[in-house]
């Protein structure tokens, strides 16, 4: 079962990526990169909201709605011309600004610094962003067929997910913090009189600790799961069922896969990264049940992540296995060991030189999602490809 990052990431092809690049004369990689970081973040933000009844009511008739347009992409044509690049008059863009407060233009820089591209193009990719993310979720209330509770539950549930796939340094005030207790928060800064320059301070020095403990490698964090596969002995999703394309690396080497994969978004990522750490998930990856026996289906991923880190010599990585909370500590700890390890041999295996790939077991210690449900400790089973580019 897909999360609702891959779901969402799904809807961004590469004939969304070249539209929106051709009109905007950004490179395509810049737009990727920059879908790649507003989908999160309208996902978050309305994580965030999901406390507020008001505004998850108003969110389930616009969504609603905007599952009806055929392509919300369609909306390149009529990107707004304005410095901002974000069009507050109509109904998506008066939302968004609703949705991210005094945030949204430290939202929109954000995206930009962090894809290369314009603060103007940056906007009006999140203008573009935030139709693909109603659409979801206004198919996901006919199909699943939520009450605004429900709705309001999915993304409390998704919280700590979402946050966590957002790129670091991203200026989105209370991310992670439900919506409740940051308005309380606000509340009490305001008593007090902290001054917005002097949180200002505090932030950048907190941040500039954890970048001076990282030895000068910020870390972007882009996190989804895998889901294992039981109890049949069959893939997460196959090569054969899925639309793919090809692209060239470098050396001239070519490889097929379907958009949005985890090996798309890694290519992207290396043919514009600076130093630095990022994990992606493996997507197309399963194992027998409650083994460390990958998959056949398995192979198509694991040779083509195995290209792209040939390709790309500047990469190293490691692979973190992790598990939920059913069992031992100590039977968890050894599968996820041992899955890791299984998944680093896969790619040694393939040409990828034994120096470069490190292999961990974390087993449940590092939950991303509520253990007490179905849905949370299948979030939590998986594992994660975490590159290092010097």
């Amino acid at each position: 079962m897909a999360t609702m990052l891959e779901n969402l990431r799904d809807l961004v092809s590469p004939a969304l990526v070249s539209a929106f690049s051709q009109k905007t004369g950004e490179s395509q990689v810049a737009v990727s990169r920059g879908f790649s970081a507003a989908l999160p973040a309208i996902a978050s933000a309305i994580a965030n909201r999901a406390d507020d009844l008001g505004f998850m009511t108003n969110l389930s008739e616009l969504a609603t709605k905007t599952a009806a347009v055929p392509n919300p992409a369609e909306g390149i044509s009529a990107i707004a011309s304005s410095p901002t690049g974000l069009d507050t008059t109509t109904p998506i863009g008066g939302w968004l600004s609703s949705l991210f407060g005094h945030n949204v233009f430290d939202v929109t820089d954000s995206i930009g610094r962090y894809a290369g591209m314009s603060g103007s193009s940056a906007a009006s990719l999140l203008s573009i962003a935030a139709p693909l993310v109603l659409g979801y979720i206004g198919r996901l209330i006919r199909s699943d067929k939520l009450t605004i509770t429900g709705l309001s539950d999915l993304f409390r549930g998704q919280r700590a997910q979402l946050a966590a796939s957002l790129p670091t340094g991203f200026k989105m005030s209370g991310v992670g913090a439900p919506y409740e207790t940051r308005r309380r928060a606000l509340k009490e800064t305001a008593s007090t009189g902290w001054s917005a320059p002097l949180l200002a301070l505090l932030a950048a020095l907190g941040i500039g600790g954890l970048i001076w403990w990282g030895r000068q490698k910020p870390v972007d964090i882009a996190r989804v799961d895998i889901v294992e596969v039981e109890p049949m002995s069959k893939a997460v999703g196959t090569s054969g069922t899925l639309p793919t394309f090809s692209r060239t690396l470098p050396g001239n080497v070519v490889i097929t896969m379907p958009p949005g994969s985890a090996e798309d978004r890694l290519s992207m990522y290396l043919a514009s990264a600076l130093p630095g750490v990022t994990t992606f998930n493996f997507d197309r990856i399963g194992f027998d049940n409650n083994s460390a026996v990958l998959t056949a289906e398995s192979s198509d991923q694991l040779d083509n992540i195995a290209t792209i880190l040939r390709a790309y010599p500047r990469a190293n990585v490691a692979i973190g296995g992790h598990t939920d909370n059913v069992g031992s500590d100590a039977s968890n700890l050894e599968l996820s060991r041992a899955r890791a390890s299984a998944v680093a041999a896969r790619l040694t295996s393939a040409g990828v030189s034994k120096e470069r790939v490190h292999a961990e077991g974390y087993g449940s210690e590092k939950p991303m999602a509520d253990n007490s449900t179905e849905a949370g400790r299948a979030q939590n089973r998986r594992v994660e490809l975490v590159v290092a580019v010097r």
